[in-house]
């Protein structure tokens, strides 16, 4: 009789704690905290695993989490009636997910068939998602060549890592994280570390060392992600999550004698109360292209231009166009030193899903750019792939991507490919006042267009530079720093060198 007792009290205690759990995770998920909901349906169903509102809800919960679609999909399976006419929809872009497009068109079809009043998703987003199916499918079916490398666990982790920067002869590689170890060890309402900056020196025989955390004044207790990268590696634009914790903004940040400056916020060119989380540098850094969800584009977030004037102020910000922006997400993008190509990500135009990256090239004489090119598979597949960044010759490019077979979450990649005729190369130097390195400024121009080919700047620590340079072209460098006399040197084609060699600069002080 005791024990009888005993069990009716634990059921009635189970019973509340049930309802309870269940309450609260269907008001997180209504109110699309997905993350909070995942954590509430995680103890109904270890009350009760057939509990079907919580299996739907948790998948569904993880689909916008942008977690694992295996998970999602084993939820759905457990469901014993068809109770949810959103089920097929979810099948649908699950499957695809997992790159099984026969299912996921039939999922997808049969959801689309259904009567509008029993549905909540509108034909438009349905229709979004089949097209995906179909560029995916024949994406897939014509790969090219590209040999694509996951950069290891050296560099990756079982965490997000993503948005990698790389210096122009690559020696250098700066990345964001979400792993263990960051400033503060602070984690975020999903759970999640938040985003710091690491670095990792390329090595003489091309391994890469390990990451170290670049610290203060860059990484703070929040959201601190490197964003963009000049050519001469001497500046960075890094996204700072705001106070509120919901949007952020732009900061601009020099390399001094003691390493990274203190960050300063960009004008309002740039920054506004919506969304701005990348950008990225012309040659000359005198044009700045940045995304922004701003009210005015054409949907989500859009890229945008930004021109330095003669005062040396910023230009108002101008909308790239709809040839380049769509009613979804556009985003990272990443102009090469040869100055007219920009690669980015979008959601849009003919993705396989989710983010695919893209290239456009600038027409100079009418100053817009062309249609996007998909790079295709296996540069982008079904999940996400991002930030782009190419090395100065176009044999080697950069990236971020979700695909399967990573170490976790968002992993590096290295593409060894050729993505076209950017015939550039690097040239190394050091710029001296007698015994001392010099921070000089080295205006590189092009003698043949008479143009500006690129600003550059030496480091104040060690006075190294570097030079993107077209090989068969000569070019004229302006050196000047403050207190010495301006130096103009004449730069022969680097395809005349025999042997490369560095370029030493030795400036006067004025007298």
């Amino acid at each position: 009789m005791l024990f009888s007792l005993h069990l009716h009290s634990q059921t009635k205690v189970n019973s509340k704690l049930y309802a309870k759990e269940l309450k609260n995770a269907n008001f997180y998920f209504e109110s699309q905290d997905y993350a909070n909901a995942l954590k509430g349906y995680r103890h109904v169903l270890a009350i009760d695993p057939d509990q079907e509102t919580a299996l739907f809800n948790s998948a569904v919960s993880r689909f916008k989490l942008s977690m694992d679609a295996d998970s999602a999909l084993w939820a759905l399976s457990k469901l014993k009636s068809n109770s949810f006419p959103e089920l097929e929809f979810y099948l649908g872009v699950l499957y695809h997910q997992k790159s099984g497009f026969d299912e996921a068109n039939t999922h997808l079809s049969k959801y689309r068939e259904m009567p509008m009043k029993l549905r909540s998703i509108s034909d438009q987003e349905v229709d979004y998602y089949l097209a995906c199916v179909k560029n995916a499918r024949e994406f897939t079916a014509q790969p090219h060549r590209s040999i694509i490398k996951n950069l290891g666990s050296k560099i990756n982790s079982e965490y997000d890592d993503y948005v990698p920067l790389i210096t122009p002869d690559e020696s250098v590689l700066y990345f964001t994280s979400r792993r263990s170890g960051s400033t503060g060890l602070v984690k975020d309402g999903d759970g999640k570390y938040y985003e710091d900056v690491y670095a990792s020196v390329k090595a003489a025989d091309g391994s890469w060392s390990e990451p170290k955390n670049i610290g203060p004044p860059i990484n703070t207790n929040t959201h601190d992600a490197c964003v963009a990268l000049s050519f001469d590696g001497n500046q960075m634009i890094i996204y700072r999550t705001a106070p509120d914790m919901l949007t952020g903004d732009l900061y601009l940040c020099h390399t001094d004698y003691n390493g990274w400056s203190q960050p300063q916020k960009l004008g309002p060119e740039i920054n506004t109360p919506f969304i701005e989380t990348s950008a990225c540098f012309s040659t000359d850094t005198s044009v700045v292209y940045f995304s922004s969800n701003k009210p005015g584009g054409y949907g989500g977030k859009d890229l945008y231009r930004i021109r330095k004037l003669p005062n040396g102020k910023w230009s108002l910000p101008q909308n790239l166009g709809q040839t380049i922006n769509t009613e979804r997400d556009e985003d990272a993008p990443y102009l090469h030193p040869d100055g007219t190509t920009l690669y980015f990500s979008s959601r849009g135009h003919n993705t396989m899903g989710d983010y695919d990256v893209y290239k456009t090239v600038l027409n100079t004489e009418t100053n817009q750019f062309s249609a996007p090119d998909n790079l295709g598979y296996p540069i982008n597949t079904v999940l996400s792939d991002r930030f782009f960044v190419l090395n100065t010759n176009g044999t080697r490019g950069y990236y971020s991507s979700a695909k399967e077979g990573g170490l976790g979450g968002n992993d590096l990649y290295m593409i060894d490919t050729r993505f076209g005729d950017n015939d550039l190369k690097v040239k190394h130097g050091i710029v001296m006042i007698g015994n001392e390195v010099s921070k000089a400024k080295i205006t590189l121009i092009d003698i043949e267009s008479k143009q500006v080919s690129g600003i550059f700047n030496a480091s104040a620590k060690t006075g190294k530079f570097l030079l993107v340079m077209n090989p068969v072209k000569s070019y004229k460098a302006i050196v000047e720093e403050e207190g010495c006399q301006t130096m103009i040197v004449d730069l022969e084609p680097l395809a005349n060198e025999q042997g490369e060699s560095d370029l030493i600069l030795n400036l006067t002080r004025k007298k």
